[in-house]
């Protein structure tokens, strides 16, 4: 796992592919999700980001034990400097006295070599370490700015569901009040057809012709009609229909109510608001003002 770890490639083709499922999750997530799909996806988030973490807590221990090796091999290298430069100094001193010291001198020699040996290998095993120290601070990077874009992206899962909770709770009052609405629209309807049915036999019996100019047997005429159609709007066919139901002159569309004239209205197969915008009621008052 720690060679894996420190390869650039796998260690680069692991980000690419984190990024890129990242990416992806996220924006297929936020085309149409349903709120379990969402609680899915924040569980398997979250069980990423405790894999990042993990990843990030092995990183972050190679890095300290490299660290401690390269600190090592630096107080050896520092050691074995001082101890090739007090070889040195004494192989200097005893270059006069070559032939008593010329046994200690070669073993100085080749300790010195050896030392030098020792030197070179450390120095090539520390630009390692400050290679492979360079490495795994730029993955330290990485590592945390990929923890720092899955906390983002957590974050924004998480304000969506809090979203998609608002919603639902806003979709649950709607339905309470447009179902409040059809009840109330029903008992209106049912309370306006019960007015319309009163209104329209008050109308037939307060209308109803009187017996003094009728002729025994048949149906006496009004005492005065109204030309109807001088109302704006009121077409012939509802002026013959209004007739049938016992209206006849201006007086009468005058004293209409608003409830008489929604029963009106439907009894003529029109719109009331037709009605009260081309105000027949005011229309009738001014005629029948006139004729009087």
């Amino acid at each position: 796992m720690g060679d894996l770890l420190q390869d650039p490639v796998f260690y680069w083709l692991m980000w690419a592919i984190f990024t890129m499922s990242g990416t992806i999750i996220g924006w297929s997530l936020r085309a149409n999700t349903s709120e379990k799909d969402v609680r899915k996806v924040l569980s398997r988030i979250e069980q990423e980001k405790n894999t990042l973490a993990r990843l990030y807590t092995h990183v972050k221990h190679q890095y300290d034990i490299r660290e401690a090796d390269f600190r090592r091999v630096s107080l050896e290298l520092h050691h074995f400097q001082g101890q090739v430069q007090v070889l040195e100094n004494e192989r200097m001193s005893l270059l006069p006295d070559a032939q008593i010291a010329s046994a200690r001198i070669e073993r100085a020699e080749a300790n010195a070599s050896q030392f030098l040996q020792k030197v070179t290998a450390l120095e090539t095993l520390a630009e390692s370490l400050r290679l492979k120290n360079t490495q795994l601070s730029a993955s330290l990077e990485l590592a945390r700015q990929d923890l720092a874009a899955w906390e983002t992206l957590y974050r924004d899962f998480k304000a969506m569901q809090e979203q998609l909770v608002t919603y639902e709770q806003a979709s649950k009052r709607l339905d309470h009040e447009r179902n409040t609405l059809r009840e109330q629209l029903a008992a209106a309807r049912q309370e306006i057809g019960s007015l319309q049915r009163d209104l329209l036999n008050i109308a037939a019996l307060s209308d109803k012709p009187s017996n003094r100019g009728a002729k025994k047997g048949g149906p006496a005429a009004p005492e005065h009609t109204d030309d109807l159609k001088m109302i704006r709007g009121l077409t012939p066919v509802a002026e013959q229909k209004l007739r049938s139901l016992g209206v006849h002159a201006f007086a009468q569309i005058s004293r209409w109510d608003d409830d008489a004239v929604i029963a009106f209205s439907r009894a003529l197969g029109m719109s009331p608001g037709k009605v009260f915008q081309e105000d027949w009621v005011g229309q009738a008052k001014y005629l029948a003002g006139e004729k009087a």
